[in-house]
């Protein structure tokens, strides 16, 4: 069974790669999930000399094969100057087996490179956070990213996290409005409307100028009103409008399909021998990943496994949420669950103990937790703790 921790390249180079890595070996992890590209934060890391640390946003954490790609170049992390963590792996630590955490869409610096590749609203704004996952180059991007991991000898396993549309809010720095937006309003805030997107949702049979000029009626209503319902009210008038408004779900079930073809083509490029996982979604709770266009259904039939962010408010509704999952994905699907073994979603090392406990009844292929730089030291022989449970 796998068990692992989500790491970043900037922990391990200021702990010291050979001592952070013996260190999660010694806590019972098998396994490091390595972030090989990633976006802007503000991190507090409760261990570190440096406290609060704020990584390049938008960077690759190894020496890319700039050969692969094309117009869009993958921007290169200072890091690399000193460490090529995944080039090097069996320098630093010969056991521990190595997954390349992968970010795809979610790239602001190339967003503001290439404004013209990124998903639109339905008023033309664009989302200079979100590459859209229907154009081409972006497409040639991703496969290239994870054919450039693939061959390095020591990654087993590509996992990707928003390989398509991401949700509307997205903390963005400084992300801010005085209109409270509801359920509703903000997945039709979320649908892209780019250029791309509309071409092969209309080669799918779907009306995109027409469901266009709905969304933006909708929403200049909703913007004009005053009424500011609450999600449980917004989410049922969602509902009527996706049965109401039939081009709306066929325009969900594209950006799915697009999502699912662009999945397929980079597994089609990857060696046999490098499994490829998928994050479906970072938001809670995890069913509502179709806004990104990875449906756990149909999607699961292209990857190797699912790692699925457990990220709920105590073990009973970690639990519940991973239920759906494993129920929506099948009970064949390898299935890692990530936690977070600190508040606000586990406060304390018995309430991660029985999350635990209650995820082994879904036969997991493992678990993994989220993040080895960011935990306390007593959180981490939590961790400890909740390893010795899987054996």
């Amino acid at each position: 069974m796998e068990k692992g921790f989500f790491v970043y390249a900037w922990d391990l180079a200021e702990e010291g790669p050979q001592a952070a890595l013996e260190k999660i070996q010694g806590l019972g992890a098998n396994t490091v999930c390595l972030a090989s590209s990633y976006h802007a934060g503000k991190f507090t890391r409760p261990r570190a000399k440096q406290k609060i640390y704020f990584p390049v946003d938008g960077t690759v954490y190894f020496e890319p094969n700039r050969q692969l790609y094309g117009s869009i170049q993958p921007k290169r992390n200072p890091v690399l100057d000193q460490y090529d963590f995944f080039r090097d792996w069996s320098k630093y630590n010969k056991d521990l087996r190595l997954k390349a955490w992968t970010v795809c869409t979610h790239n602001s610096p190339q967003g503001l490179e290439h404004p013209e590749l990124c998903v639109r609203n339905a008023f033309g704004d664009p989302y200079i956070y979100n590459l859209c996952p229907a154009n081409d180059e972006v497409q040639h991007y991703v496969r290239a990213l994870c054919q450039d991991l693939a061959s390095i000898e020591s990654v087993e396993c590509i996992t990707l996290e928003t390989p398509g549309y991401l949700p509307f809010w997205h903390g963005y720095h400084h992300e801010f409005g005085f209109v409270p937006l509801d359920f509703q309003a903000q997945a039709l805030l979320a649908l892209c409307f780019s250029a791309d997107t509309k071409r092969k949702a209309s080669s799918f049979g779907v009306n995109a100028d027409k469901l266009q000029e709905w969304v933006v009626r909708r929403l200049n209503q909703f913007f004009a009103s005053g009424v500011y319902p609450k999600d449980s009210m917004a989410m049922h008038w969602f509902l009527a409008d996706l049965i109401q408004e039939p081009d709306l779900m066929a325009y969900l079930r594209a950006q799915e399909q697009i999502v699912s073809e662009l999945i397929k083509s980079v597994r089609d490029v990857l060696p046999k021998h490098v499994r490829l996982n998928l994050i479906p979604t970072v938001q809670r709770p995890t069913a509502g990943c179709w806004v990104e266009g990875t449906g756990l259904t149909k999607l699961s039939e292209l990857f190797d496994g699912v790692d699925s962010c457990a990220y709920q408010n105590g073990a009973d509704e970690i639990f519940m949420d991973s239920w759906d999952v494993r129920r929506r994905v099948g009970d064949e699907v390898p299935l890692n669950f990530i936690l977070r073994p600190a508040p606000p979603d586990l406060d304390s090392k018995t309430q991660l103990l029985s999350a635990v406990e209650q995820l082994k009844s879904l036969h997991p292929s493992g678990i993994s937790f989220y993040n080895y730089g960011f935990l306390p030291e007593p959180n981490l022989l939590w961790a400890q703790e909740a390893f010795a449970l899987l054996d």
